[in-house]
């Protein structure tokens, strides 16, 4: 998702090549309409967020932004 959401950032047009990334990105959503922290990164933390395998509000945030920029209805 993040290179998705950096090509709406950055406004790139549309190509076919970014089709599979956004099929995976709608496989993903919960019923709900949101999309889960996948794995926390090992490391030292100074505080937790979001708790794997739970609804994301950052995730889905930038999940609803690549839909929107690219026009694709959830």
């Amino acid at each position: 998702m993040s290179a998705l959401d950096y090509f709406q950032y950055a406004k790139v047009l549309w190509d076919e090549r970014m089709q599979h990334a956004i099929d995976i990105l709608l496989k993903k959503r919960n019923k709900n309409g949101t999309w889960n922290v996948q794995e926390k990164h090992p490391g030292q933390i100074h505080f937790d967020m979001e708790k794997a395998g739970k609804p994301s509000r950052w995730n889905t945030l930038r999940a609803m932004r690549v839909l929107k920029c690219y026009e694709v209805d959830p």
